[in-house]
C-alpha cells in the first residue's frame, strides 16, 4: 500500500470495510442481510426514488427464453427455479429533479456475491450515476441465492430489459430504444450485466448501447493468479478463499443442502456432457449460486464464454489492488479480440463455427492501488473520477445521433486496436497500461478450480 499515495480517508475507510468483511465471515447469511438493511442510506433531496413491481408477464416471457436456451445445461441446473414462488420482481427508478429528459436509461444490477445486497443499498451510488450521466437509473431487486439460484437472477435481469424495451400500458412510459440503454453492474451485478448481454446476443434480441462494469465477477472458478495473491490482503477487502460465503445457521440452510443433494444425484445419474474441467468436481460445492459442474456456463462465468465478440461497447473498471484484477483484464482482452484470446480446449466446443467473432470495443481502466468496487465503497477523489469516466461513457454511447466521441486517453496498440487499456493513478493521471498487468493473458490455468480445502457450508 505504501507505494500509492492513498488519501487518509480512503485508507481508513478500507480498514473499516476489511474489518466488517472479517466479521461477516462468522455471521449467518440472515444476520448479514439484516445488518445491511439497518445501514442508513443517505441521498440528496433532489433525488427521486420510485419503487415498482413489474407485471408478471415480463418474467413469464423471460422464463420462456431461458427454458429454451438453457436446455443444453438442464442436467446441471436446479430445476426448481422454474416453479419457485419468488413473490414477484421489484425495481426502483432513480431520477434527479429538474433535469431534462435525455431519453437514456441505465439498467443497474447491485453487488453482493449473488447472496446479499439490494438496489436500495446502492442508492448512494446509483443517484450519482443518474446525476452525472443525466439519465434515469432503473435498479432491479434481483432474487438472491441460495433461495434463488442460477438462472433466477438472469431471468430477473432479462425481464427488466423486456420491461424497458417493450413496456405494457401499466408501465406508464414509452419503450426505450435499446440504443439509449446502458446495462451496468458492480461485482456480481457486473457479471450479471455481462451475462444478460451475452444472452440477448445469443437469442438475437436487440442489444443495448453499451455495458459499464465496476469490478465485474466474471470468473466463478476463482482461477486467476491475482485472486490468490497474498499481497491483495493489504489492499482489498474481498477474502481469498474458494468458499467466500458460509450460510451459517439460517432458516433456509436445510432446504439448501437438500436441494444441493438432489441436484448432485441428478448430475451423477445423467452424467451430463456440458463444458467443464475435471477440477470442478475435485472439491466440494463452494458456490451458493450454482453447482460446481455449472461453473463454465457462460451466463455464470462470462470470462469462460466461448466468444465474447459481437457485444456492445464495454467500459470495464478494476482496481490494481483487488483480487478480480486478472479476470477483468483477461475478460476485456478476450472480448476485444475473440480469435486471438481463445480459451483452453476444455472450454471451447466449436469456436471455428461461432457466429460471434467480431471484436467488441473495450475500454479497460485499471486504477492504481484501489480495492474491489472502490467507486461504491470508498468516497474519494479517485472514486469520483472513476464515476465521471463512467458517466462520460454512458452519455457518449447513448447519443441520439448514434455516434461516439473519441476517448480522451492513450490507446494501447500492442495487443489490438479495439481495446483501449489504460492505468490511472490516484492523482487521476492517465498512462498506458503497464506490461506487468498483461502477464495474466498467458496464464495456463484459466478456468481451472484450484485444489484447495473447502469449508462445509
Amino acid at each position: 500500500m505504501s507505494q500509492y499515495s492513498l488519501s487518509q480517508q480512503y485508507y481508513e475507510t478500507l480498514k473499516q470495510i476489511q474489518k466488517k468483511s472479517e466479521i461477516y465471515k462468522d455471521k449467518s447469511l440472515e444476520e448479514e442481510r439484516k445488518s445491511s438493511k439497518l445501514t442508513p442510506i443517505t441521498i440528496p433531496d433532489n433525488c427521486i426514488v420510485n419503487e415498482v413491481k413489474l407485471d408478471e408477464k415480463y418474467v413469464i416471457k423471460s422464463k420462456e427464453y431461458l427454458m429454451d436456451k438453457l436446455k443444453i445445461y438442464e442436467d446441471v441446473i436446479d430445476e426448481k427455479w422454474q416453479c419457485l414462488d419468488n413473490g414477484g420482481l421489484y425495481g426502483e427508478w432513480i431520477k434527479i429533479k429538474d433535469k431534462k429528459d435525455t431519453g437514456r436509461v441505465v439498467l443497474y444490477m447491485f453487488m453482493g456475491g449473488y447472496h446479499s445486497g439490494s438496489a436500495k443499498e446502492s442508492r448512494e451510488f446509483t443517484y450519482k450515476i443518474a446525476e452525472n450521466a443525466e439519465c434515469s437509473v432503473f435498479a432491479i431487486h434481483y432474487h438472491l441465492s441460495p433461495e434463488h439460484q442460477f438462472p433466477v437472477p438472469l431471468c430477473d435481469a432479462l425481464a427488466a430489459y423486456l420491461y424497458l424495451t417493450n413496456p405494457g400500458p401499466e408501465a406508464g412510459f414509452k419503450p426505450f430504444d435499446p440504443k439509449q440503454i446502458i446495462i451496468s453492474g458492480s461485482s456480481s451485478g457486473g457479471g450479471l450485466a455481462v451475462a444478460t448481454a451475452l444472452f440477448l446476443r445469443d437469442i438475437e434480441l436487440p442489444l443495448p448501447a453499451g455495458l459499464v462494469l465496476w469490478s465485474p465477477w466474471v470468473d466463478l472458478t476463482s482461477s486467476m493468479p491475482s485472486f490468490w495473491n497474498p499481497e491483495m490482503d493489504k489492499s482489498d477487502w474481498l477474502i481469498g478463499a474458494l468458499n467466500t460465503r458460509k450460510i451459517g445457521p439460517s432458516s433456509f440452510l436445510n432446504d439448501y443442502h437438500e436441494r444441493a443433494k438432489i441436484l448432485s444425484e441428478k448430475i451423477k445419474q445423467n452424467k451430463p456432457k456440458v463444458v467443464g474441467h475435471p477440477s470442478f468436481i475435485k472439491v466440494p460445492r463452494f458456490r451458493l449460486y450454482c453447482a460446481n459442474e455449472a461453473l463454465a456456463i457462460p451466463y455464470i462465468s462470462p470470462m469462460l464464454a466461448e466468444s465474447l465478440g459481437n457485444l456492445p461497447p464495454i467500459l470495464c473498471q478494476v482496481g490494481s489492488g483487488e483480487r478480480f484484477l486478472d479476470s477483468n483484464i483477461l475478460f476485456s482482452f478476450r472480448a476485444s479480440d475473440p480469435s486471438k484470446f481463445q480459451l483452453p480446449k476444455y472450454a471451447t466446443t466449436n469456436f471455428t463455427n461461432s457466429p460471434f467473432k467480431m471484436p467488441t470495443k473495450v475500454i479497460l481502466e485499471v486504477y492504481d492501488g484501489t480495492c474491489h468496487c472502490f467507486q461504491k465503497m470508498i468516497p474519494d477523489k479517485i472514486s469520483q473520477f472513476s464515476i465521471n469516466q463512467s458517466c462520460d461513457f454512458i452519455k457518449n454511447h447513448t447519443l441520439k445521433e448514434n455516434t461516439t466521441k473519441e476517448v480522451d486517453s492513450k490507446s494501447y496498440q500492442g495487443i489490438h486496436k479495439t481495446i483501449t487499456a489504460i492505468a490511472i493513478n490516484l492523482n487521476c493521471e492517465i498512462r498506458e497500461l503497464d506490461e506487468r498487468y498483461l502477464e495474466c493473458l498467458s496464464w495456463e490455468n484459466i478456468g481451472i478450480v484450484p485444489e484447495l480445502e473447502v469449508d462445509d457450508m
